[in-house]
């Protein structure tokens, strides 16, 4: 029998999913599609979405000889408690119901969770991810530990949303005549093909607003920053000095004691612009001279099938 392994990473922006093949470890189909955080879009909605992309796995797996799932794994955004966990749970079974699709054994875990298991390969580590919302996971070896990640109403400061709320009230600030100039006000005007701040307020408070599309305003940043706009480098050195908070934090959570240790980076904030992972890098090691950070080399979905195999190759 063919067996294979099941990826699925449900992101707040986007959900990917990939089949790999057990035993050469070879990707054999991917799919991506929009984002299955359930606390953004509703549980109806989340089902939809993973229905489809299960739907696409099954007729793949129907046209492979006596083919057979053998381990899953659903890293989910929105899993911040034993309540979201059962919520999720139902979510993914009723998804995989519905397709009739068997799985021998099912993972369903925090996204940031599973990859921190994966990017640490089960060894002692943490992971910081700076996407459209901000978290950091932490392993000493035993128990895993998280601090941040709590959504956009709570927190997520140094996240893509935080950067992209930044900008935006920057624009604000400036038309207002209560900020200085900034050339965000260009780019985000250009992008979004609008000509005034009123046109910008009707933007954000449309119907179809929604938390990721804010988030990508905070990708002008970078380029700002290469052309020394104060304002652009204002926030994005506030935003590594948020993401440095979070990271001390969740290190403080499993007593770390300045051995030498990694920690890893992931996530668009702080992978796309140079300055707030050069500041982070900098006050991290400034604190801790042992810590070796680095940005993750691969796309989540890369940690989240090493961390699948660990599981396949312990049965």
């Amino acid at each position: 029998m063919m067996e294979w392994l099941l990826i699925i990473d449900g992101g707040a922006t986007k959900t990917a999913c990939a089949l790999v093949h057990a035993e050469s470890g070879e990707i054999k189909y991917t799919k991506s599609t929009s984002g299955s955080n359930y606390q953004a879009i509703g549980a109806t909605s989340a089902t939809e979405i993973l229905q489809a992309l299960l739907a696409n796995v099954h007729a793949f797996l129907q046209q492979q000889d006596d083919s057979n799932i053998a381990v899953a794994t659903f890293a989910m955004a929105g899993i911040d408690s034993p309540k979201d966990h059962e919520d999720v749970s139902a979510i993914i079974h009723n998804a995989l119901s519905a397709i009739q699709l068997k799985i021998e054994t099912l993972i369903i875990e925090n996204d940031a969770q599973a990859t921190l298991l994966g990017v640490t390969a089960g060894q002692a580590g943490a992971l910081l991810i700076a996407g459209t919302g901000a978290i950091a996971y932490a392993f000493d070896g035993t128990r895993i530990v998280r601090s941040g990640g709590w959504g956009h109403r709570a927190g997520d400061e140094g996240s893509g949303y935080w950067l992209g709320q930044e900008t935006i009230r920057a624009i604000f600030r400036m038309e207002d005549g209560r900020g200085e100039q900034t050339i965000l006000k260009n780019a985000v005007y250009n992008y979004l093909r609008i000509q005034d701040i009123t046109e910008l307020a009707s933007w954000l408070f449309r119907p179809s607003y929604t938390n990721a599309q804010l988030a990508k305003m905070g990708a002008f940043l970078a380029e700002a920053v290469t052309k020394k706009d104060s304002c652009a480098i204002h926030i994005s050195l506030r935003a590594a000095h948020e993401l440095v908070s979070l990271a001390c934090a969740v290190l403080k959570k499993i007593d770390y004691q300045g051995e030498a240790f990694s920690l890893y980076c992931n996530g668009g904030a702080i992978k796309h612009n140079p300055l707030i992972f050069k500041t982070f890098s900098q006050e991290m090691k400034s604190r801790y001279p042992q810590i070796e950070v680095s940005l993750c080399q691969h796309q989540p979905i890369h940690y989240l099938m090493e961390r699948t195999k660990m599981t396949y190759d312990s049965l």
